[in-house]
């Protein structure tokens, strides 16, 4: 691979890291179980939609690629990712699995992967 390919996936590599790293930290529990919302949805659910969706971003980003197939895979690349990280949540003590953030997960990088599409494609018609 051409060092200067690798270098434009280094962001997302470092963001999946940072992803690694805060979703295995140990949360201290605490008496409130009361999450914040916004729009009826859970603040944290946000969250996790908005990282996979800068993740799909980033991977795409570093992809070039305005291929519908490439960016599908991409999605799915950072969905399974987020999937890894919900398993090995539920090895440490104070977190969970949970099936609503790897929903949350799943909308985020699919609509980042759309968004990517349509910006990609009308950005390519103006050039």
């Amino acid at each position: 691979m051409d060092p200067s390919r690798f270098r434009r996936y280094a962001p997302a590599v470092a963001f999946a890291g940072l992803l690694l790293v805060t979703s295995l930290v140990p949360v201290p529990e605490s008496g409130a179980d009361a999450v914040p919302t916004l729009l009826g949805v859970a603040l944290d659910k946000w969250v996790h939609a908005g990282s996979y969706g800068v993740l799909t971003t980033l991977l795409a980003w570093g992809r070039r690629t305005r291929t519908v197939a490439v960016v599908a895979a991409l999605a799915t690349l950072a969905v399974g990712y987020g999937a890894g990280i919900e398993f090995l949540q539920g090895l440490v003590a104070t977190r969970d699995t949970s099936g609503a953030d790897f929903l949350a997960n799943a909308v985020g990088a699919g609509l980042a992967g759309v968004g990517w599409l349509a910006v990609r494609d009308r950005i390519a018609r103006e050039a």
